[in-house]
């Protein structure tokens, strides 16, 4: 596309003079990566300013997109945005035909939920009738075509959104549910989404590394309400979908800017509830009403917390039109997600569980769970990582509360010293004794192993943290790193299987 087309597409973009007739082929912001034909956009980080490598690509010919002036050679491509964040989106966006204004759009965002949920709404509107891609952080998928997410983050920079999004058209999907993380939000990437449902998990202390505040964290998860009320007329109502059952429901629903909204829970008065639960160790069964009617779900994943997942994304699909009875088989044939509370089965006698839970609000709430279902001891390896602030100290009192053993371990520390880390965790433990109660073994493969050892039949051993990550971010760059391969060959190691291990 002409660069001149490019700019007429965008609000407020200034085309310098002479500059036009640039053939855009990409829209990037990682000045490593550019080739010719791309259009940089020079976005201010954290650590580096896009806008320093501005005059060096002007000068090999390169497009540049900017917030102020740069000096760069005359006659050189270039546009002038009033933000750079919102104008890569809305560039990337433009260059891919818009592909958001022919889906709908559901926004999953929330503390925790937010995979498992996406993948739920996504499997949900695709029963009844509205095919659907989503973006997750586990996977990106469009029709039988699913890819691996790879790029380390929840929710991807605003060009690889705009371009699944194509995909997503070109492939006759019909709907888009996306993943949403605060720093999503906060930085612009799904900016030019074009959301018509955006559907609230629930919100608790996490980021504040990043956002500072608790306050500023939950403007971050509000902004999607406004992205939502703001974007594109496609015929459906722009609706919030909130959790009656959280913290957060009084201040989000007074926040709320949509001209629709629905709620669910469990346990207030919902548009969206579920009644007559029934929590077992694998699985749990329901009766989903709403004001369409009511439908029997027995859904194959065990957890209070994923019958509000499954709440969230029925009320999605609900709001897009999908049938209550639909909706409920599809929850109930809904087979879960990788890394999510996922078994891992090879004969031994005790019940050994892989979970990405690696905040406090998670652990708390896996601990909490499987504490109702289970009989013997619950065993937890855990730790926290370097890289954010997923209060160490509150999943330090999580363990405490409901493990009757821990195992405190090494969980990407990037940069940080592993035990330093630790302590964090261990300041939040209280009266539980070391050497006793709970153990410290930064070694996560001994870890995972010890916890193989301790574990007696009718024990619960949930492995937390690593989840699907296919790597461990060390000082020195990330390490391969396979949690479940890992389980296994500790089972493997220890003779305490019967089942040949899969994959």
């Amino acid at each position: 596309m002409r660069l001149r087309d490019l700019a007429a597409d965008v609000l407020a973009a200034e085309l310098r003079p002479s500059s036009g007739d640039y053939d855009v082929l990409r829209v990037v912001h990682d000045s490593r990566q550019v080739r010719a034909g791309d259009l940089f956009v020079a976005v201010r980080g954290l650590r580096s300013d896009g806008h320093d490598h501005v005059p060096r690509l002007a000068a090999e010919g390169i497009a540049v997109a900017m917030e102020r002036p740069v000096p760069i050679p005359a006659g050189a491509p270039a546009l002038i945005l009033p933000d750079t964040r919102t104008g890569l989106a809305e560039l990337s966006a433009a260059l891919h035909a818009r592909p958001a204004r022919h889906l709908l759009m559901v926004g999953i965002t929330g503390t925790a939920g937010k995979t498992t949920t996406t993948h739920m709404t996504a499997h949900v509107l695709t029963a009844a009738g509205i095919p659907a891609g989503y973006l997750s952080t586990v996977a990106h998928g469009a029709g039988s075509h699913a890819d691996e997410n790879r790029s380390g983050q929840t929710t991807m920079a605003a060009p690889d959104n705009q371009e699944w999004l194509a995909r997503m058209v070109e492939r006759r999907m019909r709907a888009a549910v996306l993943e949403t993380s605060s720093h999503a939000l906060e930085q612009g990437r799904v900016a030019s989404c074009e959301f018509d449902v955006a559907a609230y998990t629930n919100i608790d202390r996490d980021h504040l590394d990043y956002h500072r505040t608790a306050q500023d964290y939950f403007n971050a998860k509000a902004r999607l309400m406004d992205l939502t009320a703001g974007s594109a007329d496609k015929g459906v109502p722009k609706t919030t979908i909130l959790n009656r059952d959280d913290s957060s429901f009084e201040l989000l629903s007074a926040r709320c800017t949509t001209e629709g909204r629905l709620t669910y829970a469990i346990d207030h008065p919902a548009d969206v509830r579920a009644t007559d639960v029934s929590v077992g160790r694998n699985h749990t069964r329901f009766v989903l009403r709403s004001v369409n009617g009511s439908a029997p779900v027995h859904l194959r994943l065990p957890a209070l917390f994923n019958v509000r997942n499954a709440l969230c994304a029925a009320a999605s699909g609900l709001a897009l039109g999908a049938p209550i009875d639909v909706v409920a088989d599809a929850l109930s044939a809904f087979g879960g997600v990788r890394g999510r509370l996922q078994p891992i089965d090879r004969g031994q006698p005790f019940t050994v569980y892989l979970d990405f839970a690696h905040s406090s609000l998670r652990l708390r709430s896996v601990l909490r769970e499987l504490r109702t279902t289970t009989s013997g001891r619950l065993i937890a390896v855990f730790g926290t990582t370097g890289h954010a602030d997923h209060d160490p100290v509150g999943m330090g009192r999580a363990a405490a509360k409901y493990a009757d053993f821990f195992i405190l371990t090494t969980d990407d520390p990037v940069d940080k010293d592993p035990a330093n880390l630790t302590r964090q965790i261990e300041s939040g433990v209280g009266p539980r004794r070391r050497g006793i109660d709970y153990e410290v073994i930064l070694d996560r493969r001994a870890a995972i192993r010890r916890a193989m050892e301790r574990a007696r039949p009718g024990d619960v051993v949930v492995l937390a943290g690593k989840g699907p990550e296919r790597t461990m971010l060390l000082a020195d760059g990330p390490a391969p790193w396979d949690e479940q391969a890992e389980a296994e060959g500790a089972l493997e190691e220890l003779g305490r299987t019967t089942a040949p291990a899969i994959g």
